[in-house]
């Protein structure tokens, strides 16, 4: 029982480190971008973590019974295209409704095409939309944070289903879900997704271009804090859990 918890705490707490990395990598702008004033997506870390992380989330639901990693990997897939299809059209709105071109100040050049790209910065700006070094990394990132909540929703799920060690990483036997468990589970994961993120955004305050930004090299300091608060809000997660469902 003890090893099985440890492994649930473990897994909680790798879960918040990967949603932590993701909302990093995520090109947000904030209201600057919805006035083309800044690169990313017009939205904040919480919201715009919570439209990935759910996406996958509903995939992890669908395929719980599935193994550990193919839950893991169906679920950051969907949030990536989620993520994906939002940067595109946040460019084609740019693009074609405000007529100008993505663009950010960090770089003279596209770390990825090699195109130079700040000549293209609106004076009084530091930049608009999302050029393809940002998307790329918002790909990652989106992959990132839904796998970190399938982790977590799958632990939590086989922990208060009362599933074997060896059940936790391979096919769950099970004809229908648990609905209490499930219950437990999806607050397990959508609280990790809200912990990770507004502690991220702490650091991030507002705006970040993905991988490119200066605030990135904080990552380290926000990666511990964010393992730690996850950490905690796992063992009240299991208490709950052995109180009410197991």
């Amino acid at each position: 029982m003890i090893d099985v918890m440890l492994l649930v705490l473990f897994m909680i707490g790798l879960g918040g480190i990967l949603v932590c990395v993701g909302v990093f990598l995520i090109p947000i702008g904030g209201a600057p971008a919805a006035m083309s004033t800044a690169t990313g997506v017009a939205t904040g870390c919480e919201m715009i973590t919570m439209g990935a992380g759910v996406t996958g989330l509903f995939l992890a639901a669908a395929f719980y019974t599935k193994s550990l990693m193919f839950v893991i990997i169906t679920a950051g897939v969907s949030s990536a295209l989620m993520l994906a299809i939002t940067m595109l059209f946040t460019n084609l709105i740019v693009i074609f409704g405000k007529g100008v071109p993505p663009a950010f100040a960090t770089k003279e050049r596209d770390p990825i095409t090699g195109d130079p790209i700040k000549p293209y910065v609106t004076p009084g700006t530091v930049g608009h939309g999302v050029p393809t070094a940002p998307y790329l990394g918002g790909v990652l990132g989106s992959f990132l944070a839904g796998a970190g909540g399938a982790l977590a929703f799958t632990a939590m799920y086989r922990f208060s289903s009362g599933a074997t060690l060896a059940e936790f990483v391979g096919v769950l036997p099970q004809p229908a879900p648990q609905v209490a468990a499930m219950a437990l589970s999806v607050i397990t994961a959508v609280g990790l997704y809200l912990i990770n993120a507004n502690i991220a955004a702490y650091s991030i305050r507002g705006v970040i271009e993905s991988w490119l930004d200066p605030k990135f090299s904080k990552l380290p300091r926000v990666i511990a804090a964010c393992f730690s608060a996850s950490i905690l809000f796992g063992v009240l997660i299991l208490l709950v859990s052995i109180g009410g469902v197991g």
